[in-house]
């Protein structure tokens, strides 16, 4: 053999070398995995109405049992709020006076709301016997700000009485009058 194809084999040897070596590092294996989380929201949400059943509402005409008000007269209706949301979320509540016409009957009615207690009397004499006071307002005021806010679960309820009184003082201009009380419930969670 010359000298020269032993250079020829021995570069083509070398070639076959490089080949084999650049395949062989080709192959790799692998591992992997994935955390997943899916995220919802709740609802905060509140009903009123007669009873816990029907206190699915979001407004709510309160029936005045007795009417016709006049000095020394009261008068009282309930009203049942109920947690319709997701979650346990506390309420608070606020009253608020809307005067019809020119009259200030509103003004000029005194305003207990309750929770535990019950209607009881008859014609111009009901009153919300019992249970534990929330809310006054005295004839003459304002109504005042916000309660403190009550706990209450996804689907409880909670039934408040409410009772008008015109107190013996009551002006003359009052009589023929006609005023909307409010209650406004509002329930928030988070800052």
């Amino acid at each position: 053999m010359n000298e020269r194809s032993l250079r020829i084999k021995a570069l083509l040897s070398l070639g076959i070398l490089v080949g084999f070596g650049t395949v062989s590092t080709l192959a790799s294996w692998t591992g992997q995995a994935t955390a997943t989380a899916n995220v919802s929201t709740a609802t905060v949400a509140l009903g009123v109405g007669a009873s816990a059943g029907t206190a699915t509402s979001t407004s709510y005409q309160m029936p005045i049992t007795g009417s016709s008000l006049f000095p020394g007269a009261s008068s009282g209706s309930t009203v049942t709020v109920k947690n319709t949301g997701s979650i346990a979320a506390p309420y608070a509540f606020q009253g608020r006076v809307i005067e019809s016409g020119s009259g200030t009957l509103g003004a000029g009615l005194g305003v207990i709301v309750k929770t535990g207690a019950t209607l009881s009397g008859t014609g111009s004499s009901v009153t919300c016997s019992g249970g534990t006071t929330l809310l006054t307002k005295n004839a003459g005021a304002a109504f005042g700000g916000a309660t403190t806010a009550r706990p209450l679960a996804s689907g409880a309820s909670e039934t408040l009485c409410v009772q008008y009184s015109l107190p013996l003082s009551a002006a003359n201009a009052l009589q023929g009058a006609s005023t909307t009380i409010e209650l406004e419930f509002t329930s928030t969670v988070g800052s």
